[in-house]
């Protein structure tokens, strides 16, 4: 009986510490940094500025963040690629003030010389920088056989080497050798007494990794909590005055999207140095400037809220308006997904992109294939081969002289630079406003600007003729028409609605939505069929 109790005792406690220990877990992922290409500002620059006076250094291993030394500047930093040759001192130093002591003594030889991080607490000191062999091989004369040190040659620019210049320092950067680049952090609060790494455009909660990732340019990425980044990217994605339902849904959205493509890597990397960035190709992402109360205040309220199928997360997409209808995922991107199928936008009464018309002549056409690498040749006609159910175009010929062209829908927008696909082509002699009514049997054409339209009131009125383009809803989309065609043949008017790419929700729906008094749950499960709201783990 006494070892009875005595092991119900250590089983009592080994479940106590199994409690204690899964909620850390979970809190240490939910923790967990992410990596955030800054990639609209800070891509394939030849120098970038991180106006920030105090930084602290360091390196991610493991999804842990250790920093190891602080620079001050009054003049910030500036980092530059470090495209010379140099010799590399046989000599490891565990700190950066150890590796400038001695740069600066072999500096008094009349060579440049200095300290570089090559990775964690490791320090070594480069000489030289010249641009031709013939160069470097001056430099090793003046610095051969002086203090006992003796040198490695570095051949040429290896894409990873970076100079850093503070006020009245420099210091390297050579991210090649282990395959790592240091991250900075502010060592100083802003006015707001927040800290933020300042980019001059834009600040940055969080670190900043700058690195040239094998390319001749500089890149920076931004690493940081995920709700801190969403702090930035609810704002820029969805206006800060729209009701409160619809920037949460819009924040467990952007949430799901974040941790599904990131996988929550947060490391020192040089290989893959982001999977998420700051355009709209990813989530439009701004920084800090773009932080709003009232944004905050939905990111706060949904902390740890994603989208989830069957348990699993989603990447939960969505654009900015629909325009009647939003779009099956395999007409988009090819794959297929049950919960991102057409769902009737009736809420999107104000929507962000009215319909729009867009005018291109044949010329133009012409001009936009041969920009996106589909050869020349002059344009003779376009056709909408497929439609899809909710009104978009899945499949457009063009008619050239050097042969037929086919854009299918994950090209249309980008090769015609158009706001959707769920646009009407109307050329010259057509009749677009024209319908045909059925009824009693017998099916006639009419008219839209002669027909009559019946009010909320029961009032009949006839249809405005002074419209440009008529909008018709029916129970499950939104059709238009045009009011007049183009008077030149070689003209053609594109009018369309929505913005985006049209899967999963609708922004302007989700506003309208909340305004109609749905919570973000219910905005969300209406837009993602069979799915829920759920607390990531």
């Amino acid at each position: 009986m006494k070892y009875q109790k005595k092991g119900l005792f250590l089983l009592v406690c080994f479940l106590m510490l199994f409690c204690i220990l899964e909620p850390i877990k979970a809190q240490a992922a939910a923790m967990t940094d992410i990596r955030v290409g800054l990639t609209s500002l800070y891509e394939g620059r030849n120098s970038i500025t991180i106006k920030t006076t105090k930084l602290s250094m360091g390196y991610c291993l493991n999804n842990s963040y250790t920093s190891e030394i602080t620079f001050s500047s009054s003049s910030g930093f500036i980092f530059t690629p470090a495209k010379g040759y140099y010799y590399i001192l046989n000599k490891t130093f565990t700190s950066f003030g150890e590796a400038k002591k001695v740069a600066d003594t072999l500096a008094k030889l009349g060579v440049n010389a200095y300290p570089a991080s090559v990775y964690r607490k490791t320090w070594k000191v480069y000489v030289g920088g010249s641009t031709t062999k013939s160069d470097l091989t001056a430099v090793l004369s003046k610095v051969q056989g002086k203090y006992g040190y003796t040198y490695s040659s570095l051949s040429a620019d290896n894409q990873y080497r970076m100079l850093v210049k503070g006020k009245n320092f420099s210091f390297l950067i050579d991210g090649g050798v282990k395959k790592a680049f240091p991250q900075f952090k502010a060592a100083v609060n802003n006015s707001a007494g927040v800290a933020v790494v300042d980019l001059s455009s834009r600040s940055y909660r969080g670190r900043i990794e700058i690195g040239r990732y094998n390319k001749g340019t500089l890149t920076a990425v931004n690493i940081l909590n995920v709700e801190s980044y969403l702090y930035g990217v609810v704002p820029s994605e969805m206006p800060s005055s729209w009701p409160m339902e619809a920037l949460k849904a819009q924040a467990v959205c952007a949430r799901s999207i974040a941790l599904k493509k990131t996988s929550y890597s947060a490391d020192s990397n040089v290989i893959s140095p982001y999977k998420l960035n700051d355009t709209t190709t990813s989530q439009a992402y701004k920084g800090y400037q773009a932080e709003t109360s009232r944004t905050t205040k939905a990111v706060t309220a949904t902390a740890g809220k994603v989208v989830t199928y069957n348990k699993k997360l989603i990447t939960a997409y969505y654009s900015s308006t629909s325009g009647g209808s939003t779009e099956d995922i395999k007409y988009v991107w090819g794959s297929s997904a049950s919960y991102l199928v057409p769902v009737a936008d009736i809420y999107e009464t104000e929507p962000e992109k009215a319909p729009w018309v867009v005018t291109l002549t044949k010329a133009q056409i012409a001009s936009k294939l041969s920009a996106a690498g589909y050869g020349g040749g002059s344009v003779s006609g376009i056709t909408a081969q497929t439609v899809t159910d909710s009104g978009r175009v899945y499949s457009l010929l063009i008619r050239r002289s050097g042969g037929n062209t086919t854009l299918k829908a994950g090209t249309i927008r980008e090769v015609l630079d158009l706001f959707s696909t769920k646009f009407k082509i109307v050329g010259y002699g057509d009749s677009p406003n024209t319908v045909s009514i059925k009824g009693d049997g017998t099916t006639k054409t009419a008219n839209i600007s002669n027909c009559h339209v019946i009010t909320s009131s029961g009032k009949t009125q006839k249809i405005s003729q002074t419209a440009d383009q008529y909008i018709v809803r029916s129970v499950d989309n939104l059709t238009n028409f045009l009011r007049k065609a183009p008077t030149d043949k070689n003209t053609y008017y594109i009018a369309g609605m929505g913005y985006g790419h049209g899967v999963g929700m609708s922004q302007s729906g989700a506003k309208g939505m909340a305004n109609a008094g749905f919570t973000y749950s219910e905005i969300i499960a209406y837009y993602y069929a069979g799915c829920k709201v759920s607390t990531y783990n």
